[in-house]
């Protein structure tokens, strides 16, 4: 397993550029990604290297989402894939999640889980599943949520596929109904299901995911030649994100140092998109249909870096 500090950046410069294999589904890629993971001892070093090897944006999306959920529970078996399972009917605000987790009537140290989540990337094809439910209310009404962690097969889940999407139309996704799904003390995670997992995991994949892309759009780079000023730059954020990835998601200024890095990240994707002419059409074509993903959830984004800016203006 490969731990020095910066060693996949080493990586990224001498692996071999040669078109990747193919890789059509998301079982195909899952047997390539848990080869992958044995090599790197860090979640942010895999989504790096899984967007380095894979042969379009729907895998380096599946790397960096898988690493950001192997960076949000470090303790999961890393050799199983997994999705995070929060958005119900409602959305995404942790007020309008009714997926309810109670005490099992019929079995001491036991729960029961029932509701639908509508929307779950990777579900399909997961193994485990991590659950945001709600275990009540407070007295003043604020939901109660715990994170749960369910194997797929589990009795009582079933998991409907979803049409594929415009944008990385490859990685599958899913509707996942639980109805009186029977669970142990040890599926719950500690803590506020909010803060301890809900809250951090925007962030963690924010870094994650731009990470992996990076690294796809820096093997294709090299592949083509582009100009060494425009990789060297891709390269400083890359180290960027792995340094931020490492640090907590929910301190304050990892948020003011994100808003800035994915300003540069902007940046430099407008200044390179003439550099994709010199690119195979394929891979061109996918990137022309796909990078959109990378503006997914902005909104809440830009509300997390308002309040880090509120944060040390108020210091």
């Amino acid at each position: 397993m490969i731990v020095a500090d910066l060693a996949v950046i080493e990586y990224l410069l001498q692996a071999r550029v040669a078109p990747p294999a193919r890789i059509a589904d998301f079982s195909e890629w899952k047997r390539a990604w848990k080869d992958m993971v044995s090599l790197w001892a860090t979640p942010v070093d895999r989504a790096l290297a899984g967007g380095f090897a894979a042969d379009r944006p729907a895998w380096a999306f599946a790397a960096g989402y898988q690493a950001a959920i192997q960076r949000l529970m470090p303790a999961m078996d890393d050799t199983r894939v997994a999705a995070i399972c929060i958005t119900e009917k409602g959305g995404l605000h942790p007020a309008r999640i009714q997926c309810r987790l109670t005490p099992d009537r019929g079995v001491g140290s036991r729960w029961c889980l029932d509701g639908t989540k509508e929307f779950v990337a990777g579900a399909d094809g997961a193994e485990i599943l991590l659950v945001a439910a709600s275990t009540g209310t407070t007295t003043n009404g604020r939901n109660t949520l715990r994170m749960l962690t369910v194997p797929a097969d589990s009795d009582g889940v079933t998991i409907t596929a979803r049409p594929s999407l415009g944008i990385v139309p490859e990685m599958p996704h899913g509707k996942v109904r639980f109805e009186a799904v029977s669970l142990p003390d040890e599926a719950l995670w500690p803590g506020d299901g909010y803060s301890g997992a809900i809250k951090p995991f925007r962030t963690i994949e924010d870094l994650h995911v731009t990470g992996a892309f990076l690294a796809w759009i820096f093997a294709a780079g090299r592949r083509s030649g582009w100009p060494a000023a425009v990789l060297e730059t891709m390269l400083s954020l890359m180290v960027a994100v792995r340094g931020l990835a490492l640090a907590s998601p929910l301190e304050p200024h990892v948020h003011l140092a994100l808003g800035g890095l994915l300003g540069q990240v902007r940046d430099l994707l407008e200044n390179a998109d003439p550099l994709w002419l010199e690119v195979d059409a394929q891979a061109r074509e996918w990137w022309r249909r796909d990078r959109t993903i990378l503006d997914i959830a902005a909104t809440a984004r830009q509300r997390r870096l308002d309040a880090a800016r509120s944060h040390y203006r108020c210091a």
